[in-house]
């Protein structure tokens, strides 16, 4: 299993799924395919932790942690991606107060495991809001607060996180 500290993140037209390329602190790389359906999954979890209250004030107040996350985003150098990318069966999940870690199942063991504080778990929702889009899935997993205002900040086409 690779422990991951940076990861890129983009949709791969061709296989209609996002590729997830990780590298470890040493240098190991390893690419991972998910699925739409399992992204969904995640995604439900991940913006369930995210998002601090279901109220109107509530989605002002994780909009503009979802904007301020975007506008903290930083451009860095692609994990270069493996030409064999393992298939993610599952994801487990595990969650503290501050932190989201998760662990990536392909169909024989454990390949990767991810462990994001809050504010680059909003980072990455920003990165896979608009991976999304460009995939052009249905949006309606989406909550309201995660859509930027017109002249909001453009997207960015490939953000690498640590």
């Amino acid at each position: 299993m690779t422990i991951l500290q940076r990861i890129t993140t983009e949709y791969i037209e061709a296989e209609d799924r996002v590729r997830l390329s990780g590298a470890s602190p040493s240098g190991e790389t390893v690419s991972l395919w998910i699925t739409q359906r399992l992204l969904s999954r995640l995604l439900k979890v991940i913006l369930n932790w995210t998002a601090e209250g279901d109220n109107g004030h509530q989605a002002i107040k994780n909009a503009f942690a979802q904007q301020a996350a975007r506008a903290d985003l930083k451009l860095q150098l692609s994990v270069p991606a493996q030409p064999s990318a393992v298939l993610v069966n599952a994801i487990d999940i595990s969650q503290t107060a501050e932190a989201l870690t998760m662990v990536f199942r392909g169909a024989e063991d454990v390949v990767g495991q991810l462990t994001l504080q809050r504010s680059d778990v909003r980072q990455w929702l920003n990165i896979l809001h608009d991976t999304w889009c460009r995939a052009e899935w249905p949006q309606d997993l989406w909550p309201d607060w995660m859509s930027l205002p017109q002249g909001g900040p453009a997207a960015v086409t490939q953000v690498t996180l640590h």
